[in-house]
């Protein structure tokens, strides 16, 4: 794919690469034996990093974790490459207090829309996230301060075995219970109550009161529930909905929640332990539509895009966060958050699908 590199105008990319098809290896009887086999299939790629960040790859146990660190790695010198105006082997990512990466130039350029390689960008930040073989990076480039940026992926389906095992024995709600730690009061009622969106098979219908009723209430699997709806001309009828299809639609809206505020929490460089991190609700979330793919295994296709949210921290409204929620193919969803500057205007666009060539060439120039 042709990224360009010419618009030096403040802006956001967003980018994504699909590690599942990368490096294969033969199957071992010990997974750190398929981990170290990187070394022979990976070995350009682990060239071009340090060696502290080789260990922090070939230290994991499962070749999926071991892929998905190479490739954040990759990714962050790569954008730093590509924009910071520094080549690769000064691609050097600095920490700030709470861990967060960015890159800080030695000798910054005070005008950021003229980076060169002699006279580079004074700060670019970015953040990096992986889930299930997808490694996500946001960044935000050519502003002229700071810019806080956070990503997260989630897999739906990757834990849905334990997942449906866990709701068949305890139900939905005991579910949703379980992870009270990291959500606000309101934010798991709305998990577990607020409708999601079912077939009613007839064009024009809508749920009536009753019919929302039942598909709130509904927290078990295996079960038809006889739900009431309206026509377009105001006629009642029944439908019967499968209460499998309520709860996976349940879980995915979950799994928006877990997305969104990963991605806040993320920009804010702070982990899950956050002290606030229960004073923080996101709310008025929906999962986007999956992507319609052409049915080929990976498919990673971008379906709706979410894009208003109520965030409330602390009791006040959080009106300087821009978030939005996107769908690739009909399992993963892909969340950016970007806290923005008064008086600046920032836009968010399309999740880019990046090869791995694309960062070869780079990186060997």
């Amino acid at each position: 794919m042709e990224l360009s590199q010419t618009d030096s105008s403040p802006r956001i990319i967003q980018w994504f690469i699909d590690t599942r098809p990368l490096w294969p290896v033969p199957k071992q009887a010990k997974s750190q034996d398929e981990v170290q086999a990187l070394k022979t299939v990976a070995a350009k790629e682990l060239s071009l990093l340090s060696e502290p960040e080789q260990k922090s790859i070939l230290r994991y146990h499962h070749i999926r974790d071991a892929k998905t660190k190479l490739a954040s790695h990759l990714l962050k010198h790569f954008v730093i490459t590509k924009y910071g105006g520094v080549p690769w082997n000064q691609s050097n990512i600095s920490r700030g207090e709470k861990g967060k990466p960015f890159f800080k130039s030695p000798n910054p350029n005070p005008n950021p829309h003229t980076a060169t390689s002699s006279n580079p960008i004074a700060r670019l930040d970015f953040n990096v996230s992986h889930q299930a073989g997808i490694v996500s990076l946001i960044a935000a480039i050519n502003f002229p301060t700071a810019i806080d940026v956070g990503t997260d992926v989630v897999c739906v389906n990757e834990r849905q075995k334990m997942d449906h095992a866990y709701i068949d024995r305890e139900g939905f709600f005991v579910w949703v219970d379980m992870h009270s730690d990291v959500f606000a009061e309101a934010e798991l009622n709305e998990m577990k109550l607020k409708p999601v969106p079912v077939d009613l098979r007839v064009r024009g219908a809508a749920l009536a009161g009753y019919g929302m009723d039942a598909i709130s209430r509904c927290q078990w699997r295996g079960q038809v529930l006889n739900v009431k709806a309206f026509g377009r001309d105001g006629e009642d009828f029944e439908v019967k909905v499968e209460s499998g299809k309520v709860v996976d639609g349940k879980l995915r809206r979950f799994y928006a929640f877990w997305c969104l505020r990963e991605a806040f929490v993320k920009m804010t460089g702070e982990a899950f332990a956050a002290p606030w991190l229960k004073e923080l609700e996101i709310l008025g979330v929906d999962a986007p539509t999956p992507g319609v793919g052409d049915g080929e295994a990976g498919d990673l296709r971008e379906g709706e895009v979410k894009k208003e949210f109520n965030i409330v921290c602390k009791g006040k409204k959080v009106a300087d966060v821009k978030m939005e929620l996107a769908a690739l193919g009909d399992q993963y969803m892909i969340a950016g958050a970007v806290r923005v500057p008064n008086g600046q205007s920032i836009e968010m666009g399309k999740w880019v699908a990046l090869e791995l060539k694309d960062i070869l060439e780079l990186a060997e120039r």
